[in-house]
């Protein structure tokens, strides 16, 4: 019979080398993290790319527990609203993750209160158990292929332990009110790939923990001053190492092992930290490149006023337009035909409503 996981309480303790070894990656991962708030902070398009970068970040997240909406389907549901369950849980995790960057950059920490409350709001009118939200589960719950213990890949510890196991992962995170600081030495890159793997180890909740834990990631780099606003995200990288995402996470585990595996998490978390901060790098600055290249073919002010709205909404309405610029609909719509003539974005075949597609923009954000 299989049995609940004894998961060891935090804080975890590494060898010399190992240490060196991370250190080695967390130079080159916080380089890379700073060249992209620098880039962030002085580019002309910033708050509309941080706004398509946690649309982006959504999707990934929701796309690893299953779901199979895409980044284009989410555009379009800014305009439609529909009541498809895989989209509300997209636009719940738009909501969690706003709600719990506001309260860290209001100056609160990251706390088990602030954690129910992002699952109560992860977990609205969505497939998996609403009566729970926000609320630590008190049965037992396991991971597996199937829904028999008997084929579980792993078993979380018990539920009555969860007050418990949630008060030290605080506690890890925000330091102990009674002692130094200085007795952690770990850099906040490093506690935040361990803070991720040891909430989903945890696996407090009924349902939603993969999603609630990959938002932590992004709460405690804003907490810990590793960035300065919502820039990066993870979701996208892990997205698509899915299943070594989940071999190397369950190795901290101890599954089928003498001894939980940290190190091969820790340098997993890095490397993947690395390459997605050269993405987003990347993909800011060919928006960047398109913004630039698009004004210098412009010449009315209003125009060039409905192409940076058109960055910010890649697939647009004139309504939505209007609220964005304070344009008037006639003006805008003269745009959106001038843009639409230059080949810049394409619009519909819509009598009514017609909507405009800014493509170049959305295979940026897609790559």
């Amino acid at each position: 019979m299989k049995k609940p996981y004894p998961l060891p309480l935090l804080p975890h303790t590494f060898d010399a080398e190992s240490e060196l070894t991370f250190y080695k990656k967390v130079v080159e991962a916080s380089s890379v993290l700073e060249k992209l708030k620098q880039k962030i902070h002085y580019s002309l398009i910033s708050e509309s790319f941080l706004q398509l970068l946690t649309l982006h970040e959504s999707v990934q997240s929701t796309r690893i527990e299953g779901t199979k909406v895409t980044f284009s389907e989410m555009l379009e549901d800014e305009i439609d609203q529909k009541k498809d369950w895989e989209k509300v849980e997209v636009r719940n995790y738009q909501r969690a993750l706003k709600i719990g960057v506001e309260i860290i950059q209001t100056g609160y920490p990251l706390s088990e209160r602030l954690i129910r409350d992002i699952h109560s709001e992860l977990m609205k009118d969505t497939r998996g158990s609403t009566s729970a939200a926000g609320e630590y589960r008190t049965i037992q719950n396991f991971i597996g292929p199937t829904k028999q213990l008997k084929n579980a890949s792993y078993i979380p510890p018990e539920p009555q332990l969860m007050g418990e196991y949630m008060a030290n992962l605080e506690r890890y995170i925000n330091g102990h009110p009674y002692l130094d600081e200085e007795m952690d030495t770990l850099h906040p890159l490093i506690k935040a790939a361990i803070i991720h793997a040891q909430f989903e180890s945890i696996h407090p909740f009924l349902d939603g923990n993969g999603r609630l834990g990959r938002i932590l990631i992004v709460l405690y780099m804003l907490q810990s001053n590793i960035i300065d606003s919502p820039f990066f995200f993870l979701s996208e990288e892990l997205e698509k190492e899915k299943f070594k995402y989940y071999i190397i996470l369950n190795g901290v585990r101890a599954l089928n092992k003498d001894e939980p595996d940290w190190d091969s998490w820790i340098t997993f978390f890095l490397n993947a930290t690395i390459r997605m901060a050269e993405r987003q790098f990347n993909k800011l600055e060919q928006a960047e490149r398109l913004y630039k290249e698009g004004l210098n073919k412009l010449k009315q002010p209003s125009t060039e006023k409905v192409w940076g709205a058109l960055f910010k909404y890649p697939i647009a309405t004139v309504h939505q337009i209007v609220n964005d610029t304070s344009l008037a609909p006639v003006t805008i719509r003269k745009s959106l035909n001038e843009l639409v003539h230059l080949k810049m974005i394409y619009g519909d075949d819509r009598k009514r409503n017609r909507r405009f597609y800014h493509y170049d923009l959305i295979r940026i954000m897609n790559d």
